[in-house]
């Protein structure tokens, strides 16, 4: 079994290929609509990141802690359920911070998540105006 390339490593050629495409529109596979619905679903997707991400802030400044906990653990087992969120003030032990089904926050770490999905947002909706753009030219043309 051959190791794992990453995508960013590889050559344009070697990614279409991963995925059974060939360069230009006729080796895509999909059309330009298909591809807007997965821009706009990447972009609603992440509109409801930020949401969240914000919802968090918002908690995290008027709870005035250092840290606050994220609990991802939604199995229903058990009676006692821990709170989805805690705030502390000193830094939770590294056992916390390894458990993937906890997220430990700061304020610094929730702004650069808020900026993370601000550029997210901005690149879908700069693709779909791409594609909105040029299929207007090309229903221009038609009529002409």
């Amino acid at each position: 079994m051959a190791a794992h390339i990453p995508f960013d490593l590889r050559s344009d050629a070697d990614i279409l290929s991963a995925f059974g495409m060939r360069a230009g529109e006729a080796g895509r596979g999909f059309d330009t609509m298909t591809q807007s619905r997965v821009y706009a679903d990447g972009l609603v997707r992440s509109r409801g990141r930020f949401a969240h991400t914000r919802a968090l802030y918002a908690a995290f400044i008027e709870a005035g802690s250092v840290f606050m906990i994220e609990n991802l653990d939604e199995s229903r087992e058990g009676q006692n359920r821990p709170a989805k969120l805690a705030f502390v003030d000193a830094e939770p032990e590294p056992d916390v911070a390894a458990n993937p089904l906890m997220m430990v926050w700061t304020e610094r770490t929730l702004l650069e998540a808020l900026t993370d999905e601000r550029a997210i947002q901005d690149f879908f909706a700069d693709l779909l105006d791409e594609l909105a753009a040029a299929d207007s030219d090309a229903g221009e043309s038609e009529e002409r």
